[in-house]
């Protein structure tokens, strides 16, 4: 298993105050395919869940898991037993607009 997480706040590296929404991109760089889940949560509680499917070779986006500026974290755990093989490409967005993308490496990795 393979977990990685993105923490966003005000005044952070990851800074809530400028983050409408974010769209994720997953990318299986392995040479086996994986699940991975995919929580998102804001102060209020769980704003997103997911389970995808992520063949060998494959890029899957998940668009749209809107934040409206809260401070939020997002949490991505496969059933992989090594990071990486995993890529990550967050695309926050203020108003349409991409402001700034977080990688894999932007995120924090445990496995």
């Amino acid at each position: 298993m393979s977990v990685f997480r993105l923490e966003a706040a005000p005044n952070t590296k990851v800074d809530s105050r400028y983050i409408e929404s974010v769209d994720l991109t997953i990318t299986n760089i392995g040479s086996e395919s994986f699940e991975m889940l995919i929580h998102g949560y804001k102060p209020e509680g769980v704003f997103h869940v997911g389970l995808i499917h992520v063949p060998v070779g494959a890029a899957i986006s998940i668009p749209g898991l809107v934040t409206q500026y809260s401070p939020f974290s997002l949490l991505l755990v496969s059933n992989y037993h090594t990071f990486h093989t995993t890529g990550i490409a967050a695309h926050v967005k203020d108003q349409g607009a991409v402001v700034a993308v977080f990688t894999q490496d932007d995120f924090t990795r445990m496995h």
